[in-house]
């Protein structure tokens, strides 16, 4: 056989073989397939089986959003309802049928996914797919980007769906024109359901405009109306370009901005129902030497934090006279955070104090004792331990036989040194002795670490209530949701 044959018998063999591989792994692959079929059939029946699969659908999404709701004890980076949909086809059909399981739309990007190709196209994607399952339900949007994300066109899709829009949370570092870009989209809306608006932006450097009272007259967003907004926070570059209608309020929270007197004032006037007032370092500028304060007559808590900043202390050396320019004749709850002064003036209605990093002089403590004469409350971290000593004595001014703060029950102690330790034991002795004793007191895990090295949780714990509470105060009392930008107690 010459060559020539040869290597065309050679040729037409393995076309042949070739030619049957194919066929064998066509034939391989629809087994696959009909495996895989066969499996999840097999699956399905086996569901359907268990306990869970008799439930009605109704019940599982009612379970589905109970767990959405607890909390997790380790943040978790695919949320709730999504892993749902991923176990099994019933309870994909069930997640993915329960609207209320999608009312919250959550967009969050870092530095690092900024390298990522496709991130904006993915995230568009997401929100789309939760405003669609979410039905007609309302829902929340919360945007947490650091670094230079264009969020304008996420800022549009859910601004479509305005009308069933609850609550809206921006927070933004280093954004180059996310102001421009949160503006367009939310200047002219009406939104009848917004409850909620929180805009965390950069802070304003040294120099800035300085709010006036003229800037404070129009609202900027929202000004087709928002009806049901009773909450608004607002920080930063927000503060001077973001102003929602106010005139309905019930919450009231302005951080880092400097505020001329006659804005302030203005401001304030132009809420007639606040309840609850949170000032974090904020800078009102331009004060009169002799002004009438600003009457609240329907304020119930206020908070308010210093600056510690050196760079921008200037502007308010003085963040405890802030107190002076307000008065609110049914205050029951104060918060002072980074105090390092208490003027002379009288608060008769508030029943609980809080303070944090407040290192008061002797002198400004027996100021701070005179001022509170209802107080019930008292809360308390590591920055001030000698008010534990002058609580456990008798008051020689007013009442010499009982001790400050009378009708005092209940104490909240952060951060306890162990230094501390003996000096609240003593103060719980003598207000017993002076007939007016404590009735609980809260720790955190540091002080019940501290007092049970000492031997005297134990002790406490035979004297009074003791119970734990870790964590921040909520704030207003009874919100009735979780505020993730809750930033008063921030170190910076």
């Amino acid at each position: 056989m010459s060559l020539d044959s040869e290597l065309e018998q050679t040729a037409k063999a393995i076309g042949a073989l070739e030619l049957k591989k194919s066929h064998l792994l066509r034939e391989a692959d629809e087994v696959d397939l009909a495996l895989r079929i066969a499996r999840a059939k097999h699956g399905r029946l086996l569901n359907q089986n268990a306990h869970m699969y008799k439930l009605p659908n109704e019940i599982l999404g009612h379970i589905f959003t109970i767990c959405q709701r607890s909390r997790e004890p380790k943040p978790v980076h695919v949320p709730f309802e999504v892993l749902a949909s991923h176990v099994c086809s019933m309870w994909r059909e069930v997640a993915t049928g329960t609207p209320l399981l999608w009312t919250s739309i959550v967009v969050k990007v870092r530095p690092k996914q900024l390298l990522a190709k496709m991130v904006l196209e993915w995230k568009l994607s997401r929100v789309r797919v939760y405003l669609a399952r979410s039905g007609s339900c309302p829902f929340t949007t919360s945007f947490d980007i650091v670094g230079p994300f264009q969020m304008d066109q996420i800022l549009d899709l859910v601004s479509a769906h305005a009308d069933r829009w609850r609550r809206l949370s921006i927070s933004i570092k280093n954004p180059p024109a996310a102001t421009l870009e949160i503006w367009q989209a939310l200047h002219s809306l009406y939104a009848p359901a917004l409850e909620h608006v929180s805009i965390w932006l950069t802070k304003l450097s040294m120099g800035g405009h300085v709010l006036s009272d003229t800037d404070c007259t129009p609202p900027l967003i929202f000004r087709g109306g928002a009806p049901s907004l009773k909450f608004v926070r607002l920080s930063g570059i927000a503060l001077g370009c973001l102003l929602p209608p106010l005139g309905l309020l019930e919450t009231l929270h302005l951080s880092g901005y400097p505020l001329s007197y006659a804005a302030f004032r203005a401001m304030l006037e132009g809420i007639p129902n606040l309840i609850n007032l949170s000032l974090h370092r904020m800078h009102i500028t331009h004060r009169p030497l002799e002004c009438t304060p600003i009457l609240l007559p329907h304020l119930r808590a206020l908070r308010v934090c210093g600056t510690p900043d050196d760079e921008i202390a200037y502007l308010d050396p003085h963040p405890h006279r802030i107190l002076r320019l307000l008065r609110a004749p049914a205050l029951e709850a104060l918060v002072l955070k980074d105090f390092d002064a208490f003027d002379e003036q009288v608060f008769p209605t508030v029943h609980t104090l809080t303070l944090h990093a407040c290192p008061l002089s002797a002198g400004e403590m027996f100021r701070m004792l005179r001022a509170f004469p209802a107080l019930t409350t008292f809360r308390l971290d590591e920055s001030l331990p000698d008010i534990l000593d002058l609580l456990g004595m008798p008051d020689g001014v007013s009442a010499p036989d009982t001790p400050p703060w009378p009708r005092l029950h209940t104490l909240a102690v952060t951060d306890m040194e162990s230094s501390d330790v003996e000096l609240l034991c003593d103060m719980v002795e003598q207000r017993a002795e002076l007939g007016a004793p404590l009735a609980r007191v809260f720790l955190d895990r540091r002080s019940r670490v501290v007092l049970r090295k000492k031997d005297r949780l134990a002790w406490l714990q035979k004297t009074l209530q003791v119970e734990r509470h870790d964590g921040m105060y909520a704030w207003p009392v009874g919100l009735g949701y979780e505020d993730n930008d809750e930033g008063f107690w921030d170190p910076s």
